[in-house]
């Protein structure tokens, strides 16, 4: 039995779209939490406040994961994958543009992370239908290096 290649999961387009999204979503994660950490410190002059702020955004996935990720078993993972990013779009949004103090972003960061569990195990609920057999470990391994 031959196995999987990288050109093989590649070939596949729903793959594709699944694996640019996660990337652009890993990098928009990181640049808003390195934003915000660069706000709080720019307003506060606080090194511990600034580290605060990076970590509420990376906190909540222990208790989403704990309490919420039973959605993900229970609702259509394309429909959770949307919400997920309609719930991003919103919060980044409103981060740029709503002029809100420190203490109301920082809130809103860590309600929108709460979620995030709930979103990528939509993800990979849907990877096993997108690619199938050994397709799927190399996707799998594709979407934890990106």
């Amino acid at each position: 039995m031959k196995a999987a290649t990288f050109r093989e999961v590649f070939a596949v387009g729903e793959f594709r779209v699944l694996f640019g999204s996660f990337t652009l979503l890993v990098v928009g994660d990181s640049i808003k939490m390195l934003a915000l950490s660069v706000l709080v410190y720019a307003q506060t002059g606080s090194p511990g406040l600034s580290a605060a702020a990076y970590m509420v955004g990376w906190l909540p996935y222990i208790f989403g994961g704990m309490f919420l990720l039973s959605l993900a078993d229970r609702l259509p993972p394309r429909a959770l994958m949307i919400a997920g990013e309609l719930v991003r779009v919103v919060v980044c949004l409103l981060l740029a543009f709503a002029g809100m103090p420190i203490v109301a972003m920082l809130a809103l960061v860590l309600v929108s992370g709460l979620f995030s569990p709930v979103f990528q195990a939509a993800r990979s609920a849907l990877l096993p239908e997108v690619l199938p057999g050994d397709a799927f470990v190399l996707g799998r391994s594709l979407l934890g290096v990106a």
